[in-house]
């Protein structure tokens, strides 16, 4: 859509034959000339800046009216002229002498003439705040309901809810994508139970907390970190395979190892074991594929704890860091 040229530059005498439409509008508006000045404006406008009219067409500029930020930026009504073609600009800050603080809605329509800028432009205003709050809020509460309070994990709840929608993208992808890919870690601190009765229950909070925030920064922003129960941790990675995952998952145990963990002035050792397993999208579903990954989860503790063991159909394998390479250490049990 292209904004009309029409042979006058005199945007009064331009608008007029828009302003018995302009006028049923509900929402504020206002007319600029080429400098950025109200020529014209509604009840709305006036409300929404908290001044007369008079006032605002002796105003020097619309900013003057109506200061605007835009992408964490100031947006003067001069940076909104360089637009040539009409625009929707959605989450705009605003404030004036009426509310301090306001997210609106602009629209845009430029008035063009023979030369390459605007010789003044209508603006429509919606006021979202109150929605924008409300939605806010929304977000907020839906957060919380799939989040761990501890942690800032995903929940087990939200990962259930998930992990159905991620094995159909998986399914629906093309054959020979890496999108075809879809990895699970079952992660488990090690010795947590000695940790609490050692240092109390606060102390594990503290380690929980710690490992938590080494798995946010260590996974990508596509993978789902989820808290699965007590001291055990789920990562769901699309589009990644099995040596891809244990590697990301080498990164977590190196780190977890190297960290320092301090509680009332004593250092607490601690580590983390995982299994990995790459779902089989045509004989499994998400269950079998973690029951898997716990299976090899089971292994890394019963041979000596923080470690990464793959389980695969044909058997398990631990990920070598010193090599990095994949080596067989035993078939598959029962």
């Amino acid at each position: 859509m292209e904004a009309t040229k029409i042979d006058t530059y005199d945007i009064k005498v331009a608008f007029k034959q828009f302003e018995g439409m302009a006028k049923a509008m509900l929402d504020a508006w206002a007319v600029v000339d080429a400098e950025g000045r109200v020529v014209k404006s509604n009840a709305l406008f006036q409300q929404v800046t908290g001044m007369k009219g008079k006032a605002i067409i002796k105003a020097d500029s619309f900013d003057n009216c109506l200061k605007l930020e835009y992408e964490g930026n100031p947006y003067s009504i001069k940076d909104l002229l360089q637009t040539t073609s009409p625009t929707r600009l959605d989450e705009v800050g605003g404030s004036s002498d009426a509310f301090e603080e306001l997210i609106l809605l602009l629209g845009y329509y430029p008035f063009m003439g023979d030369t390459d800028t605007p010789y003044g432009a209508f603006i429509l205003i919606r006021d979202v705040t109150a929605e924008a709050g409300l939605q806010g809020k929304f977000k907020e509460k839906s957060k919380a309901s799939i989040t761990d309070k501890l942690t800032g994990l995903y929940n087990r709840a939200h990962f259930e809810d998930v992990m159905p929608k991620l094995i159909q993208m998986a399914k629906d992808a093309e054959d020979g994508t890496v999108d075809k890919n879809l990895t699970v870690i079952m992660f488990d601190i090690d010795k947590f139970k000695s940790v609490n009765d050692t240092w109390g229950h606060q102390a594990g909070d503290l380690i929980i907390a710690q490992v938590s925030k080494i798995m946010q920064d260590s996974f990508r922003k596509s993978d789902i970190v989820c808290r699965y129960g007590g001291e055990e941790f789920l990562v769901i990675l699309p589009g990644c395979d099995t040596e891809s995952a244990a590697k990301s998952a080498e990164k977590v145990r190196d780190a977890i190892q190297k960290g320092t963990y301090v509680w009332e002035g004593e250092e607490i050792p601690n580590s983390i074991s995982a299994g990995v397993a790459q779902l089989n999208l045509d004989t499994e579903d998400g269950e079998a594929a973690i029951a898997r990954a716990d299976l090899g989860l089971y292994e890394a503790k019963e041979t000596g704890r923080n470690r990464i063991i793959i389980h695969k159909p044909e058997g398990m394998t631990t990920f070598t860091k010193e090599e990095d390479i994949l080596v067989n250490v035993m078939e598959t049990r029962g």
